[in-house]
């Protein structure tokens, strides 16, 4: 049980190791104008949140270091969702508002932004539709016998895959098969189009359909599996990856994981503020020296997204925590006033 001189050693270790990447030592903690006890004293308590699990030491005479459950303890006392301190919120906002009206650059973006104010990797994911369908198709005349397919998918991106006719097209018959297709298409889920047994009795209208729902399915496999990565070199300049080859191969095994970020992105939910992982909390072994902090961002049921940072455990989670719901949430705002969510 922590008892609150525990607790006050337990912060000071947390927020000195935080701050320095060195071992807190015991009188270095004695010294704290918080408390009033002797090194032996801070000694004993010491060798009680070790034997508890708030705490390790790398070797017998060194200083104590937060376990994973010393910086859970942290994180749980923090009062839930805050705002960011000091400038963060402005240049979060700020990097948001100059980014170009496209809606894969926002996820970009918003990895710069959170790379560079928390000096580590941060990643976003792109608006995946929970249905993916396509909102409406455009054709369009290019030359004799040939025809681009515009196709609009739920999440505000464009396609365009070129169609090779059998005869010549006037602008009257690319309207009507148009109207056809979209009265046939639009709005429907890509799982329903796939079940579907309806055909178009025209040829060229099959071959609108079938380009279409051919784009609507790479589109889903390519946004399943896409990803905005910032900060590698930041993270790798960390104290932590001094002569540690092995934490270097997890990271790297780990941002190049489909599985890892679909997962990531899954657990967080939009509107929810950002869900903290800390090393062995993780589910992929890869992340087990890391901790991830990530928020979920979008319109729920419709189209969501994620964006988070990933860092070694040693994070300073009272400011990074904040940082991250801030992001999710001036996403959101993006996002609903784009799709008209209010």
């Amino acid at each position: 049980m922590l008892t609150e001189r525990k607790s006050q050693i337990l912060r000071i270790i947390a927020n000195d190791y935080i701050s320095t990447a060195v071992p807190v030592a015991s009188s270095a903690i004695a010294r704290a104008e918080s408390l009033s006890v002797s090194p032996a004293t801070v000694r004993n308590e010491m060798v009680a949140l070790e034997e508890e699990g708030y705490i390790h030491r790398p070797h017998i005479s060194a200083g104590g270091v937060p376990s994973d459950k010393g910086y859970r303890q942290l994180v749980d006392w923090l009062e839930g969702p805050t705002a960011p301190v000091g400038d963060d919120a402005r240049q979060v906002q700020a990097g948001l508002e100059e980014s170009p009206e496209d809606v894969d650059e926002w996820a970009n973006t918003a990895a710069n932004i959170l790379a560079s104010l928390l000096d580590t990797v941060a990643f976003a994911t792109p608006l995946h539709a929970t249905s993916p369908s396509i909102k409406g198709i455009q054709l369009l005349e290019l030359q004799e016998m040939l025809v681009m397919l515009v196709v609009v998918m739920q999440e505000a991106v464009v396609y365009r895959q070129l169609i090779n006719t059998s005869r010549n097209l006037t602008a009257s018959d690319l309207e009507k098969t148009r109207n056809r297709v979209n009265k046939m298409i639009a709005g429907k889920s890509l799982a329903s189009l796939r079940a579907s047994d309806e055909r178009p009795k025209r040829k060229f209208d099959r071959q609108v359909v079938d380009s279409a729902i051919g784009v609507a399915h790479r589109h889903e496999t390519e946004r399943l599996k896409a990803r905005k990565l910032q900060g590698l070199s930041r993270l790798f300049k960390q104290p932590e990856f001094e002569d540690d080859a092995e934490r270097a191969q997890m990271a790297v095994t780990a941002i190049e994981s489909d599985v890892v970020f679909e997962d990531l992105a899954a657990a967080a939910l939009a509107d929810s503020g950002a869900v903290t992982f800390i090393g062995e909390e993780n589910r992929h072994d890869s992340l087990h020296k890391f901790s991830v902090i990530v928020a979920g961002y979008g319109v729920a049921d419709e189209v969501t997204g994620a964006v988070g940072i990933l860092a070694p455990t040693r994070v300073a989670y009272e400011r990074a925590i904040p940082v991250v719901t801030h992001t999710g949430m001036s996403l959101n705002s993006i996002v609903r006033r784009v799709y008209g969510a209010g």
